[in-house]
């Protein structure tokens, strides 16, 4: 607990040096769960040859992403740990004050949990949200909220899930497809009426 604690230490007193790193910092830490989801929502539309491949890797970070924060709660409901601004004297940038607990870091299971899914298929494009993803942990840190075994303990459930999960692979791969299946038939009648009607508008 001392080594969390001054790991913890040695990154939230890096907050209050510099307005604009802390300003960047904030607003990654409270808006980068948004930038994760633009990338899922980019694969899911992009037009391109290996959309239901792209399509597939989303329904399966998805449901990694779902399974993880389940995880977390679980984790929550037995064991309560207080965030360190509860028990300690901390440079606080965040602007809620929450008193939920601090064990195991959603943000930081949520970010891995996605990273760790388009990485497993996608290693280009997954080494960018794993980066992402390790800094949302460390702003979680800088703004006060979360300890080091927090945000780690967060990653490393993301990882155990994501291995779950993708070990299910020939068994789920089958029902995404068959979602995938369905709104691909739903997106082409809704593109083929759109064509119509700017057709017959013309």
């Amino acid at each position: 607990m001392n080594i969390d604690y001054q790991l913890f230490k040695a990154v939230n007193q890096l907050a209050g040096q510099s307005h604009w790193l802390d300003q960047f910092v904030i607003y990654f830490s409270k808006f980068g769960p948004i930038l994760f989801g633009l990338v899922f929502i980019f694969l899911w539309l992009a037009p391109t040859e290996n959309k239901n491949k792209n399509r597939q890797i989303v329904l399966f970070a998805f449901t990694i992403t779902l399974l993880t924060l389940g995880v977390n709660k679980i984790i929550e409901l037995i064991y309560f740990r207080p965030r360190p601004f509860v028990t300690h004297d901390v440079n606080f940038l965040s602007d809620k004050l929450k008193t939920d607990p601090s064990f195991p870091s959603n943000h930081s299971g949520g970010s891995f949990a996605l990273a760790i899914a388009l990485f497993w298929r996608q290693k280009k494009w997954g080494s960018i949200l794993l980066f992402m993803a390790v800094f949302m942990a460390f702003s979680r840190l800088y703004i006060g909220v979360h300890y080091p075994t927090d945000v780690l303990a967060g990653a490393v459930i993301a990882l155990i899930v994501t291995m779950f999960i993708m070990s299910l692979g020939r068994y789920l791969a089958p029902l995404f497809n068959w979602v995938i299946g369905i709104y691909n038939q739903m997106e082409e009648k809704f593109i083929g009426k759109r064509n119509q009607d700017f057709t017959i508008k013309k």
